[in-house]
């Protein structure tokens, strides 16, 4: 089952590789020709992966059982945890993308967060202890940055959206950014987890030029402290599919 679910994800990312083939006209480009997804981006808030067709999200029976069994209470945010990858790509507030030739650094107004992805197709770090945000390196693929992450903390520590979906401790994300229309960028990402999920993920969505408020900075302080004393008046309330 291993083995399918990577060769399912491989042919995910072959499929993308075969579409950056072809250079977007147009983008502006670093010094050496590669394209550069610097700026200030609103983030789609996307609160369910699913996008009202729960119908299709490929569960195993153990996913399909956490989903139904989680309670929106819990959702692990309340007590002001990193999100995690990759729902911190769906969260509703913007994000400033600085580029350099070695990092695709990514600014978030979130829990004023950020994520530093090196470029230079190093391995994942092998000493490294499981972490909300994992440990994510990056390498060009033509004109698309891949994005690999791995070692994330495993449930009750994040969900993978708002509506509760749920990942294991094999959580494994696969993201691409690649040149969109009109100076977006094309994003997606690949949920690959066995455990809960009998095929990878595909999620997709343009991350949208975003022009900056005057008399405001790029990025407001955002502070969201841990031990939330207000975790009681939260309500139940379980999801069900149909």
């Amino acid at each position: 089952m291993r083995s399918f679910v990577i060769l399912a994800a491989a042919s995910v990312v072959v499929s993308w590789t075969l579409a950056a083939a072809e250079s977007t006209p147009g983008a502006p480009r670093t010094p050496d020709g590669k394209p550069d997804f610097s700026g200030l981006y609103t983030i789609p808030y996307t609160p369910n992966m699913a996008q009202g067709k729960e119908q299709d999200v490929p569960y195993t029976e153990l996913g399909r059982q956490a989903f139904l069994n989680h309670d929106s209470k819990d959702d692990p945010t309340s007590n002001c945890w990193f999100p995690g990858v990759p729902r911190i790509m769906q969260s509703p507030y913007p994000a400033r993308i600085v580029q350099t030739h070695d990092y695709l650094v990514i600014l978030f107004e979130y829990n004023t967060m950020f994520r530093m992805i090196p470029l230079d197709g190093r391995p994942h770090a092998d000493k490294m202890e499981p972490s909300f945000m994992g440990d994510s390196v990056g390498h060009w693929d033509g004109d698309t940055i891949v994005v690999d992450t791995t070692t994330l903390k495993g449930p009750p520590w994040t969900w993978l959206d708002t509506a509760g979906h749920q990942h294991s401790d094999q959580l494994h994300v696969i993201e691409h950014f690649r040149p969109g229309k009109n100076g977006a960028v094309d994003y997606d990402f690949v949920v690959d987890d066995p455990k809960m999920y009998s095929k990878p993920w595909v999620n997709s969505r343009p991350l949208m030029p975003l022009k900056p408020t005057p008399g405001l900075p790029d990025l407001i302080e955002y502070n969201c402290s841990e031990n939330n004393k207000d975790l009681q008046h939260l309500r139940s309330n379980k999801p069900a599919l149909h």
